[in-house]
C-alpha cells in the first residue's frame, strides 16, 4: 500500500498536465498570412481624372502595379493597355471602363 500511494500521485500529476482540453476551439495556422487589403479608391480617382482629361499623367504609372498587388491581374492588363493608348478619346473611354470595374 505504501508503494501504491506515490504511484497514484505520480500518475495523477502526469495526466493532469497532459490533458487534451478543448480550449476555445479556435486555432490559427502557424504560417498563414492574412491577405493584405488594398484601398483602390485612389486608383479609381486617378482613372476618373484621366477619363475626364483624356491624358495619361505621371499619377497613372503606379496603377498597373497597384492592381496586381490587389489581386486583380486582369484589370492590371487593361491598365497597361490604357497606358499605351495615344488618342484622347480612346484614353477617356478605356479609363472610364476601367474605373467603373473598381
Amino acid at each position: 500500500m505504501s508503494k501504491l500511494a506515490p504511484l497514484c500521485l505520480a500518475l495523477s500529476l502526469l495526466f493532469t498536465g497532459c490533458g487534451g482540453g478543448e480550449g476555445t476551439g479556435e486555432t490559427s495556422p502557424a504560417n498563414q498570412e492574412t491577405p493584405p487589403t488594398h484601398d483602390l479608391s485612389a486608383v479609381k480617382s486617378t482613372l476618373n481624372d484621366i477619363a475626364q482629361s483624356g491624358e495619361i499623367n505621371s499619377a497613372f504609372y503606379g496603377i498597373p502595379e497597384s492592381l496586381k498587388e490587389a489581386g486583380k491581374p486582369e484589370l492590371a492588363e487593361e491598365a497597361e493597355k490604357l497606358g499605351s493608348l495615344k488618342s484622347p478619346s480612346q484614353i477617356k473611354s478605356a479609363a472610364k471602363k476601367l474605373a467603373d470595374k473598381l
